[in-house]
């Protein structure tokens, strides 16, 4: 094997990021014998397993982990940063998209982003990533496409768009005894809540704005997402204050009601983040702009 091309390249990368060659076909475009075959052309050429096999997927090997940041420099020079085409065809396109985002997104957020896809892009198919401490490696090595959510670190090599501005409601279960149609601020005092440490939602900032108004809530559960908090408050007394959008959607179920909170409450921007690298990539591009249209696409929250 007497030269490598951009295919051999992102081989080597999707295989080392994926753990697996069956994995690697989804952004690849190849089938599994053709990967395999050039897999075994690689290894002739470098003169190393570069992945073995092990009871976690296709590990490295410590050849193919100096090789990956020039894999990766080449794969930046050459390509697109994901050795796609020039241009993108979202209807005839099968490729996955990797998006981080919070708990609320995938609630809130994914049944308009997938009604969408299946308008313009049917082919397409998406990878949800948690929004973490990770995310901006994610972003920077192409691992994940696009973060949406309140992301205060990524500064920097990323870009930046703002979708929305997030506000907080209460929700309680329909049939609460002690709470009507209306949330006083001495119920916020008396009754249990649930509080949800969430990253990526700017939740960290409710509290310090209801102690300085002089509340200080009864927390009686913490949970770390906002996955499962329906079930709670609909089987309790207890309250969660959450995004208003997310209230909204959770109420649309019927057994949970949105309240509106009777001081102020600090707000924040929800935004979609990229890196730089692929700022001009037609594939982002496109995806910002279904994003940002499926913002636009759902119903305002009460403010």
């Amino acid at each position: 094997m007497a030269k490598l091309d951009l295919a051999d390249l992102n081989i080597l990368k999707e295989i080392y990021r994926t753990h697996s060659i069956t994995a690697a076909m989804d952004q690849i475009g190849l089938s599994q014998p053709s990967i395999s075959v050039r897999l075994s052309h690689l290894r002739r050429h470098f003169g190393d397993p570069l992945f073995v096999r092990t009871s976690q997927g296709m590990k490295p090997t410590p050849r193919m982990e100096s090789l990956l940041p020039a894999i990766r420099q080449s794969i930046e020079l050459l390509g697109t940063g994901g050795g796609g085409l020039d241009e993108f065809e979202p209807a005839a396109s099968t490729r996955k998209f990797r998006i981080s985002m919070t708990d609320v997104g995938y609630i809130v957020l994914f049944p308009h982003l997938m009604n969408l896809f299946e308008r313009h892009a049917p082919g397409l198919r998406i990878e949800g990533i948690n929004l973490d401490k990770q995310t901006a490696h994610l972003l920077e090595d192409g691992e994940a496409d696009i973060a949406i959510g309140f992301a205060a670190e990524l500064h920097g090599a990323f870009y930046q768009q703002r979708l929305a501005t997030a506000y907080y409601a209460c929700i309680a279960r329909k049939g609460h005894p002690r709470i009507g149609t209306k949330l006083t601020k001495r119920a916020i005092v008396e009754e249990a809540h649930v509080a949800v440490d969430a990253p990526g939602t700017g939740y960290w900032k409710l509290d310090k704005a209801l102690e300085k108004q002089g509340i200080q809530r009864s927390v009686k559960v913490c949970v770390p997402s906002y996955l499962g908090l329906a079930q709670i408050i609909a089987s309790t007394d207890m309250l969660a204050i959450v995004p208003a959008r997310l209230g909204q959607t959770l109420s649309a179920a019927g057994n949970i009601k949105t309240l509106a909170i009777p001081v102020p409450t600090p707000s924040y921007e929800v935004k979609q983040y990229w890196h730089e690298r692929y700022h001009r990539d037609p594939a982002n591009r496109w995806l910002r702009q279904v994003i940002l249209d499926a913002f636009n696409s759902m119903p305002q929250a009460a403010t």
